[in-house]
């Protein structure tokens, strides 16, 4: 393009190409363009930023100069100011991040995709967790379909929920857990459409506006994919371990790979794989597999994590979650229960609470 031909929206055009550094999201999503200023074929940008990481400020300005001068600008000045105050766009996106009172480990479980148990896994691992000694508490912040209520006997949830005279939410208790669900507020026959900045202020509401107990360990059932929740959760709260949830076939592990890139790119450390229905088992002891077989072993090999557990799909369970009857509680014996139990140990060894045989 000729530099004389350059317009300021050709210049927006390409920040929104520039990504913060670490995260998915560009600069111009994030409110930080305060300013473009386009003549003569010479381009001033003005940013508005506020961080406490010192190379943050050089690699916007590298990474600015870099998409404009391709416009084919005879020269970029980037000018990077600091908020007025500290509640406009601009801030640093980690910037508030910190730890929640009384609790002591956080534990996001997501998903490429919907449908592969990811809620099971969250709500029993939290079963399994509590059966290991610990306090838990488990947030369902799949704000399009949360499930966990169903699956822990809290349908009438929404009718129980109390709040502080400061208006922050009182957990309810089911089964020893400590439980918070989007499902409380937004109702069972109620479909979420949220925008991306409406979900993120419910997410920081969810994570920070909650008094809970103290806990050793809070699980956090996301919803599938990498979209806004995963995100505001991480630039909310330090969370200190992701599990990826998938089941054998190899499209649900191709989506997981994703979800899994997410979290290495949120700085989460990845505790490992879960390989939902692995295998089938049919009340006469019969196994087969219905669903594929060694996509979550093949993830984790590929991605260098550990292959935390292999659940196998038992048809009872189906029928005892829906009627929150979830097996790490009814069946603790069975092979699901037992693989429930080793997943929690393992876990649980990982965030450094125990050592375990398994």
């Amino acid at each position: 393009m000729a530099p004389d031909r350059i317009t300021e929206a050709d210049v927006r055009a390409a920040l929104a190409q520039v990504r913060y550094p670490g995260l998915s999201r560009d600069i111009v999503a994030f409110g930080m363009v305060r300013s473009v200023t386009v003549r003569d074929g010479r381009v001033h940008v003005s940013l508005v930023l506020s961080t406490s990481r010192p190379e943050i400020p050089d690699q916007l300005r590298a990474a600015i100069r870099e998409k404009v001068l391709a416009l084919g600008a005879l020269r970029c000045e980037v000018q990077i100011r600091p908020p007025a105050s500290t509640g406009i766009p601009g801030r640093d996106p980690w910037a508030d991040r910190g730890r929640l009172p009384n609790v002591g480990r956080i534990v996001a479980i997501g998903s490429g995709k919907g449908g592969v148990g990811k809620s099971t896994v969250a709500a029993n691992l939290a079963l399994c967790l509590r059966a290991e000694g610990l306090r838990v508490g488990i947030l369902d912040a799949d704000i399009y379909g949360p499930s966990v209520p169903v699956i822990l006997g809290l349908e009438d949830g929404a009718r129980c929920m109390r709040m502080t005279e400061d208006h922050k939410v009182i957990p309810l208790q089911a089964h020893g857990l400590a439980v918070v669900s989007f499902g409380f507020f937004i109702g069972a026959e109620s479909p979420a459409v949220w925008r991306g900045p409406m979900v993120g202020k419910a997410v920081k509401q969810f994570s920070r506006g909650v008094v809970w107990p103290e806990l050793d360990v809070l699980v956090v059932d996301l919803p599938p994919g990498t979209g806004d929740v995963p995100l505001s959760l991480a630039q909310s709260v330090v969370v200190d371990g992701g599990i990826i949830v998938t089941t054998p076939q190899r499209l649900a592990a191709l989506e997981a790979a994703k979800a899994l890139e997410m979290f290495r790119k949120l700085d989460v450390p990845v505790l490992g794989v879960v390989e939902n229905m692995s295998r089938a088992i049919c009340d006469c002891g019969r196994i087969s597999h219905p669903f594929g077989t060694g996509a979550g072993r093949a993830l984790a090999e590929q991605t260098g994590v550990p292959l935390l557990a292999e659940l196998p799909f038992h048809e009872p369970v189906v029928a005892g979650e829906d009627a929150g009857r979830p097996p790490a509680l009814t069946e603790p014996a069975s092979d699901i229960g037992r693989e429930l139990a080793v997943l929690a140990g393992r876990v649980a060894e990982r965030l450094g609470f125990v050592r375990t045989l398994v």
